[in-house]
């Protein structure tokens, strides 16, 4: 390949200045959304500090943010009303640090440089302290992180978490599965963190939290229930098992993210053949993560002894004749609409293959209907018994 040069051609030139442009904007994007994110946070930990330290605070009290909006209004400054102010606010508290870096080291001097003074470490960090509530590896680096690959929509939604535990869960996954805000939204609305924890390895899920590790066992990200909602299917006695999988094909990239993330789809209606006869698994995948390959079959009804044995040859089938020397054991999910703990238990218990069986929704929870399922599952967990059925 020849080392044309950007002005060699009307087609070339025309080719490397839609290139520049498409970066620029890109660039200018994430320069803003950056701004925006140390702004609110420094606005934030100067309304915090105040609270805290402040001469005449007890004159405002609790109408500090309404007589600061107030004023911004008398003197023709927009975009900080009191809502506003009380996102930045919650921006400091939950992370204390977040600007930090930043605003000591000058860095944001040089974006802003008609700032008229600088605040130092020490007049935030004293006043944040007392409300700083992290992980012990949620260190300088994490929060760089954070403020740099996340935009200000995130952060905003995350600080809306209250408990720190489960805000770190999605403040990882997150940056590791490069969420949009929409997804983190879906991802919370259907309780993911309760969903992965509570149902199948806790302990993972406290270490991805406690320690910022993803999870990396099968019983740690198979999750239980899958929520399906965004297929918009109709009840579930009007729609076939073909149905369901032109569905989820047809939603493949949301679908992969419901599954959690380091799915690679591999194909469907997979064919194997064995004694002449040919036999289908549903959807194949392979997980970067865990190195195998996950067959994943639908049923529309509740779970059958039968259907374990079926997966069970299945991963069988894969595990001698497909998968690669290096690769981990096939592990096999079976979706169903419905299953019964007691069966499930005596019918995976004893096979050779892992078989995990997941209940699937077709529409978000109602609140009285997660916090029903929520201490079921919290009162199981308590009793280590296996999952009871919804």
């Amino acid at each position: 390949m020849t080392n044309q040069q950007p002005w060699s051609s009307f087609e070339r030139l025309a080719d490397e200045l839609v290139l520049l442009q498409g970066r620029a904007r890109e660039a200018a994007s994430r320069a803003v959304d950056e701004i925006l994110t140390l702004r609110s946070w420094l606005i934030g930990a100067w309304i915090v500090a105040f609270e805290q330290g402040g001469a005449d605070r007890a004159r405002y009290g609790e109408g500090l943010l309404a007589a600061l909006a107030a004023e911004f209004k008398r003197r023709g400054v927009s975009g900080l009303a009191a809502s506003n102010l009380k996102n930045c606010r919650q921006l400091a508290l939950t992370w204390p640090r977040l600007g930090i870096r930043q605003t000591v080291s000058g860095e944001f001097v040089a974006m802003l440089p008609g700032l008229i003074r600088q605040p130092s470490s020490g007049e935030f960090v004293p006043a944040l302290a007392a409300n700083a509530q992290s992980m012990p590896w949620q260190d300088d680096a994490l929060m760089e992180r954070l403020q740099r690959e996340l935009s200000f929509s995130h952060l905003l939604e995350l600080s809306r978490i209250q408990e720190p535990l489960n805000r770190a869960f999605y403040e990882v996954q997150c940056l590791a599965q490069r969420w949009s805000v929409r997804e983190l939204k879906r991802q919370r609305d259907s309780m993911l963190f309760e969903r992965t924890g509570l149902s199948r390895d806790k302990e993972a899920v406290l270490a991805l939290a406690e320690k910022g590790r993803l999870l990396e066992s099968p019983a740690a990200i198979v999750r239980d229930p899958y929520v399906l909602e965004f297929l918009n299917l109709p009840e579930r006695d009007s729609y076939s098992e073909a149905d369901l999988e032109a569905a989820l094909l047809n939603h493949l990239q949301v679908f992969l993210l419901e599954l959690g993330g380091d799915f690679a789809f591999l194909g469907r209606q997979y064919r194997i053949t064995v004694g002449g006869r040919h036999h289908f698994i549903d959807l194949l995948f392979f997980h970067r993560r865990l190195r195998c390959l996950i067959a994943v079959d639908l049923k529309i009804g509740r779970f059958g002894h039968e259907d374990a044995g079926q997966m069970n040859f299945y991963l069988t089938f894969l595990r001698d004749n497909v998968a690669l020397p290096e690769e981990g054991q096939p592990i096999g999910i079976i979706l169903c609409a419905d299953k019964d703990a007691e069966e499930v238990h005596y019918a995976t218990g004893t096979l050779d293959n892992q078989v995990f069986v997941s209940r699937y929704l077709t529409q978000l929870p109602t609140e009285e209907q997660l916090r029903v399922w929520l201490a079921q599952e919290k009162e199981r967990l308590a009793r280590r018994e296996p999952p009871a059925s919804a």
